[in-house]
């Protein structure tokens, strides 16, 4: 991934225009129907060929490690203007209308929650930056009440452009209001930590992570959990 300069122009657009040109998702967030993973996949499989036929690249990824035992159903797309395409089209098929009606109850009883973020840096990255990646780490940050919250996503920055260069698959997501949440990835979970071990040992890390520990902090910390690609 290539990170874009000039966090605070990006960030503005993002927030105040609400344009997003680049990689973005939204995500369902289910528990599992009657507590079972295997019932709850072939329940997304229902769904997944009529969200893809309408413009959709769609992925299950499960909390792993401090989560919330929780299965996401993701709709991702190249751009804001496809989402919203896809949300037009969505409104008026028949074909899922009438799925959700059937489905209404299992639906609304699982559902946690859902959410839409773009990507906040790399305005390059389409729908498949992902593809590779089958296992992640992910941690909410919001900006400091009080603080230019550009000072918090410049901090996030920085961390993706160390992290890059371990290989771990940075990314930041955002949907302009809310906390940001800061992603990486690997194939594996050897791959991923043997990276984040190597990140760890660095130099220029260390000093990053001290100097955000001894400074007055940009962002708090809401929350951390990791999660597997399911399908």
């Amino acid at each position: 991934m290539k990170f874009i300069l000039g966090i605070q122009v990006i960030f503005l657009t993002v927030t105040f225009s609400g344009k997003l040109n680049a990689d973005v998702f939204e995500s369902w967030e289910f528990k599992p129907v009657n507590g079972s993973l295997q019932e709850t996949i072939a329940w997304f499989d229902q769904a997944k060929p009529l969200h893809e036929e309408l413009g959709a690249k769609v992925e299950y990824w499960q909390h792993d490690v401090m989560g919330n035992n929780v299965i996401a159903y993701v709709m991702r797309f190249d751009s804001g203007d496809d989402w919203a395409v896809f949300k037009d089209k969505l409104a008026a098929d028949e074909a899922w209308l009438s799925w959700f009606t059937d489905n209404y109850g299992t639906f609304s009883a699982n559902l946690i929650e859902s959410f839409f973020v773009g990507n906040a840096f790399n305005t390059m990255a389409k729908s498949d930056i992902w593809d590779d990646i089958n296992v992640i780490g992910f941690s909410a940050w919001e900006p400091v009440k009080g603080k230019p919250a550009t000072i918090c996503f410049e901090s996030m920055q920085k961390s993706a452009e160390i992290q890059e260069k371990f290989g771990l698959n940075p990314a930041v997501y955002s949907s302009g209001l809310g906390p940001g949440y800061f992603m990486t990835g690997g194939k594996t979970w050897t791959e991923y930590q043997e990276s984040r071990n190597k990140r760890n040992e660095s130099k220029e890390w260390t000093e990053y992570w001290t100097a955000a520990g001894e400074n007055a902090p940009a962002c708090d910390f809401v929350r951390q959990a990791f999660a597997v690609r399911v399908q």
